[in-house]
């Protein structure tokens, strides 16, 4: 019988020889052409795979609950202020009784009197409701962020775990609050007044110069708040490299949403529906986006070639043994053994006893 060996540079990654090899599709081509896409390509598949959409509205979930408390210490942090300044205090309901008419001022006046009574209460209810949603907060973050690692996001260790997350919650609010203070440095009248005083105050396009300062500085205090979530929430070691890109590439989306989300919800407010509704739920489209930023960022520093390098492979999937049972209609081998010799038997007995019969 004749026989041809195969052609070793047609055989496939399974030991196929095929004639030719398979055209890829038109993502594969870009994707084998740029790299660049290949790595959006890549971060897309990690959240999608690490369920970014759901942990973004997660996450946006418990945002909106610490903002209460957040707001309970904030009065009660301001009545403290007022009971320990006397003069202030004055002012304060003085102000209150001058606004609308007798009534109004009066019960203004009420409202401030009572959470200066009760400011102790308030401030440590508050506090309590704010580590407990302020911990749940960046518990969920901190898993969105190791999904897009792929790695388990909650800690081995309970006490530990917690600890980690009130250190991160406190960067987060440091970080947060930093990038505020630039903020509003750069969009206040601040940056005029430096012109000014450093003789450009009539120099043309001071108009264009202020605002390009100002989304200087908010594209350097988004980047601060980007970095240091994305270098510590996620549970393992990240590539600080890749990290610091992506970092750049959230600071970059984020102001761009910001300036977009400014002339949309400013148009939105404008009507009385608006006005009703728009608040809350323009605070939690705020921060859905926003997270949904930070988890694509996260997924994009994941994804990078150093970033994989030092990620542990995925484990190959558990080997399932399946037991078949089968039953058989006919009858066995031993069975047909046993009748055959049964019959052979019986035989050599019949076959006896009729050659008795003739010998007598």
């Amino acid at each position: 019988m004749a026989t041809t060996d195969p052609d070793k540079d047609k055989l496939d990654y399974y030991g196929v020889e095929r004639s030719r090899k398979d055209e890829p599709g038109f993502i594969d081509k870009y994707r084998e052409k740029f790299p660049w896409f290949d790595h959006i390509m890549r971060m897309q598949e990690r959240y999608t795979e690490g369920g970014g959409n759901q942990f973004a509205a997660g996450i946006t979930y418990f945002s909106v609950m610490t903002i209460f408390p957040l707001l309970m210490l904030t009065f009660a942090i301001t009545a403290m202020v007022l009971a320990g300044n006397q003069e202030l205090l004055d002012r304060t309901l003085k102000r209150a009784s001058e606004l609308g008419d007798g009534q109004m001022g009066d019960l203004v006046q009420t409202i401030i009197e009572q959470a200066i009574a009760q400011r102790a209460s308030v401030f440590s209810i508050g506090l309590l409701l704010a580590l407990w949603t302020g911990l749940s907060w960046v518990h969920h973050l901190r898993m969105g962020m190791s999904s897009m690692w792929k790695v388990p996001g909650t800690a081995n260790n309970f006490v530990m775990g917690k600890l980690k997350d009130l250190v991160g919650l406190i960067g987060i609010i440091i970080a947060l609050l930093l990038a505020f203070f630039i903020t509003a440095v750069g969009s206040s009248g601040f940056t005029e007044d430096f012109l000014r005083t450093v003789g450009l105050g009539g120099l043309p396009g001071l108009r264009f110069l202020i605002f390009a300062v100002a989304l200087v500085i908010a594209l350097i205090a988004n980047y601060l708040v980007f970095a240091w979530m994305l270098a510590y929430l996620p549970r393992t070691k990240t590539h600080r490299k890749s990290v610091f890109k992506a970092a750049l590439i959230g600071a970059i989306a984020f102001e761009i949403f910001k300036q977009f989300a400014t002339v949309f919800f400013s148009n939105a407010l404008s009507n009385p529906a608006g006005a009703v509704f728009g608040p809350i739920i323009g605070l939690m489209v705020l921060m859905y986006f926003t997270w949904r930023i930070m988890l694509y960022c996260s997924a994009w520093a994941a994804t990078t070639y150093e970033s994989m390098a030092q990620q542990a492979p995925d484990a190959p999937p558990a080997a399932v043994i399946r037991v078949r049972q089968e039953v058989r209609t006919g009858a066995s081998d031993a069975g047909k053994a046993g009748l055959l010799g049964t019959g052979a038997a019986i035989g050599v007995v019949v076959g006896g006893a009729i050659t008795s019969l003739f010998k007598r």
